[in-house]
């Protein structure tokens, strides 16, 4: 049996999730070939580093071939629109079609049954965010044989939209906490101050996000009061389809000394600046609950006064103090973090207990591994 991990992105952000659950595989199954195809250099660097935690694992990583035609005419196109992912696909249809399964942390990846005729070919979905954001919750989540899940939270909330009718999924818990705690990076410094440090992490989706509506406000405030530190840290995405979302970053917030600004690197998405704040700022992203692995006062932005209140979409607004009005509210916000964080404490274990299931006997690597191996031997 031949199983396939496909990464298909420009950044490394979805490699954790999933490569793990590659790697046990191969380590406890002897009789399945397992194949890492990573679609640009920083996935497939990334996935090698990640494999040295695994030293007895036997899976081929390779990177999947990008037509020259498309990657001359690439940097332009995907500051609209991500097509190179298609492409991607399309081209290696004959290595797809060698496989009798495919796992894959992002749901792009069903155009190969639905677009390009792959029909036999069994599909697994890892998931690669871990938040409450509607656009996490389409149709698409219940189309795979099988999903692996982080918490409990996802299989109640599948289940309420009818999105997970059927019984093909398992919950495993979170692979990237064991990547991170393996990979024993130590945290930088990024300020020469002893001042507190929060993180401004808006997603990409600008029917949710806080930038278009309020992120240079946020930026501003920041220059304005240096008794704080700020890590501008967006979703990856935001700024590499800058023409979509409206992302320019003026010059000027280049040299603040009390700003680092980071619109990309791999330190935006393998929870560097999580680890390294005090404060969580942010609108919808998944990231939130991993940065309260190590519980701290969460801020979030209703930029577009949304009613949130009673909104499962939300759910993290529970979790934190939530700004309407960044000139008269986001200081008062900040100076009462620390107050007021016993208040939020227990509802943010809560949250990150029922996002992330865990267990001491095994990793969700190994989970992982055995439900794929279960349901493709069943």
């Amino acid at each position: 049996m031949r199983v396939g991990f496909l990464f298909n992105h420009y950044f490394t952000h979805q490699v954790p999730q999933a490569v793990p659950c590659a790697f046990e595989l191969s380590r406890k199954y002897p009789d399945i070939e397992v194949v890492i195809a990573c679609s640009s250099e920083q996935e497939l660097a990334f996935a090698k580093t990640i494999a040295a935690l695994y030293p007895d694992q036997r899976c081929e990583i390779r990177l999947l071939p990008v037509p020259l035609y498309y990657r001359l005419i690439d940097p332009l196109i995907s500051k609209w629109s991500f097509k190179r992912k298609r492409v991607v696909l399309r081209h290696n249809l004959s290595f797809f079609r060698g496989l009798d399964a495919l796992v894959s942390p992002e749901r792009n990846c069903l155009q190969l049954r639905n677009r390009f005729g792959v029909k036999n070919l069994v599909m697994i979905h890892t998931r690669h965010g871990a938040g409450d954001r509607e656009g996490g919750f389409d149709a698409k989540s219940g189309a795979f044989d099988l999903t692996l899940l982080p918490g409990q939270k996802y299989v109640d909330r599948l289940k309420d939209l009818g999105l997970m009718e059927h019984e093909r999924y398992a919950v495993i818990g979170w692979p990237k906490f064991e990547v991170i705690q393996g990979l024993k990076r130590e945290v930088p410094n990024f300020f020469n101050n002893d001042k507190p440090v929060v993180v401004y992490n808006p997603h990409f989706d600008q029917s949710v996000s806080s930038w278009q509506t309020v992120g240079l406000e946020v930026l501003d405030f920041f220059v304005h009061n240096q008794n704080y530190n700020l890590i501008f840290a967006p979703h990856v995405v935001l700024f590499k389809r800058s023409k979509r979302h409206k992302s320019f970053l003026p010059g000027k917030y280049l040299s603040v000394p009390n700003i680092h600004i980071d619109t990309g690197s791999s330190a935006s998405s393998d929870m560097t600046y999580m680890l390294a704040a005090d404060v969580y700022l942010g609108d919808v992203s998944s990231q939130v609950y991993e940065f309260l692995v190590k519980p701290r006062p969460c801020i979030f932005l209703n930029g577009h006064k949304v009613a949130w209140r009673e909104n499962p979409f939300y759910l993290h607004w529970q979790l934190g103090q939530v700004v309407d009005e960044i000139q008269s509210e986001l200081g008062q916000a900040l100076d009462r973090a620390f107050e007021t964080h016993p208040h939020y404490l227990r509802r943010q274990q809560e949250a990150f207990n029922y996002t992330f299931y865990s267990e001491p006997h095994s990793t969700a690597a190994e989970r992982g591994a055995d439900a794929i191996a279960r349901f493709l031997k069943d």
